[in-house]
């Protein structure tokens, strides 16, 4: 069996600091076995070929569109150069839904790079691409903040939905990271019950995957709508909501399951207020932590105007 090669996609739209983080990562990580180096769009930055060949084992190669960038071609230049490690430097604009690689190749890391000067535009302009972009990544880097609380705190929810297993991080220009939300909830949760607003579901509703520790055997009330399935256990429904974080075609239920007879007798995309206490339990179908809720009181009320929580910023 032919032995499979790391590699490492670094994503992100032009300019977002891709290339400095790459040859500082080729310059300094150790790693001195032949790495192939494929890069697919040339930004203001530019590779010092001669110094990664000769000093650090690097051969670069270079497409400049996607209909060169072919899985025949990539499995040439693997032939050719016969690396131990291959690095993409990926073109953003490109579509991720149209790109093959040969078996060889290993995806051990996927890493997305955001300028924070330009996020907001393209956020607004180009979501389902942004969303692309960001929801494939395990680490999403964000570069040239001043301001983290204008140029990425409004983003933070549509940013977590979109991928709430993957990490989100500030780098300066010496490539030191660190968190790039810690910014005040909008609810308490020291409260005795914390209540959530319909608007912060989704903030409440990401940060529960994220720290466990807030929420743990606290109760919470918030207004949802309730779910009822066949493939869930008996005696269990979901609360939650409908959320559309990029297009009308990108609309998700987000909710908890709720293990109780409690409000089983209610019809199936009802809307209630509930207050209920949060429990974490193994879930044998994710294989992780879920939280749940078990429900302390539920009482049924109007159904809201728009049924779906909106964080795309476009009309339903």
């Amino acid at each position: 069996m032919t032995k499979k090669i790391p590699t490492f996609f670094i994503n992100g739209i032009m300019d977002a600091g891709k290339t400095s983080f790459i040859t500082e990562t080729i310059k300094t990580d150790g790693f001195n076995q032949p790495t192939l180096l494929i890069v697919c769009e040339e930004g203001e930055t530019e590779y010092d070929a001669k110094m990664l060949k000769f000093e650090h084992n690097t051969d670069i190669v270079y497409y400049e569109d996607q209909e060169s960038f072919t899985y025949q071609s990539i499995q040439e230049k693997i032939d050719e150069f016969k690396p131990k490690r291959i690095v993409i430097e990926m073109n953003g604009m490109w579509d991720l839904s149209k790109l093959q690689f040969p078996q060889c190749m290993d995806l051990v890391q996927v890493i997305a790079f955001v300028d924070a000067t330009t996020f907001p535009i393209y956020f607004n302009n180009m979501r389902q691409k942004m969303v692309e972009i960001v929801q494939k990544a395990q680490l999403v880097v964000f570069t040239h903040v001043t301001d983290a609380s204008k140029q990425l705190e409004p983003f933070k929810t549509p940013l977590k939905m979109a991928n709430s297993q993957g990490a989100f991080y500030i780098m300066d220009e010496k490539f030191v990271a660190t968190d790039a939300f810690e910014e005040p909830l909008p609810y308490d949760v020291e409260a005795d019950v914390i209540d959530v607003k319909r608007d912060d579901f989704a903030t409440f509703y990401i940060d529960t995957f994220d720290h466990k520790e807030r929420y743990e055997g606290k109760v919470v009330e918030y207004d949802n709508q309730i779910f009822f399935s066949d493939k869930l256990p008996a005696g269990t429904f979901i609360a939650g909501r409908k959320v559309m974080n990029c297009c009308a075609n990108d609309v998700q239920l987000c909710g908890f399951l709720v293990k109780s007879k409690m409000g089983l007798d209610l019809k199936d995309r009802s809307w209630i207020h509930i207050k209920a206490k949060l429990v974490y339990e193994f879930s044998k179908e994710y294989n992780e932590e879920e939280c749940m809720l078990e429900p302390i009181e539920i009482k049924v009320i109007e159904a809201p105007k728009e049924d779906v929580l909106n964080l795309s910023g476009n009309p339903q």
